[in-house]
């Protein structure tokens, strides 16, 4: 990893769907030469590969916040970038989350 890749604080969850009762993880996401890394704070990391992206959206999960949804050859997961996160209560970082998704999508070209 390098040492310049930019990090940002999410929640994140890996399935197919999430709404407002869904359990989300807390973490941490950078990118770099081989792809995006999402780690779990006290826990696992998840390494998608450039290759294995699909596709990355935005959209508003319940006109609350943005959520960035990105689809993988494994799956799907969503995530946003937080300011404050509480237990499953969380402040989302609307500039950073716009900031990180076009970084995604970047990957993708």
């Amino acid at each position: 990893m390098s040492d310049t890749a930019e990090r940002y604080r999410i929640f994140f969850h890996c399935g197919n769907e999430i709404g407002l009762k869904t359990h989300v993880s807390k973490g941490e996401v950078w990118i770099d030469s081989k792809g995006v890394n999402i780690k779990k704070i006290h826990g696992d990391s998840l390494c998608i590969l450039r290759a294995d992206l699909q596709k990355v959206e935005m959209f508003r999960l319940h006109g609350l916040g943005r959520v960035i949804r990105i689809e993988h050859r494994g799956g799907q997961v969503f995530l946003s970038v937080i300011r404050l996160m509480i237990g499953q209560f969380a402040f989302i970082n609307f500039f950073r989350t716009g900031k990180l998704q076009k970084s995604l999508s970047a990957l993708l070209v």
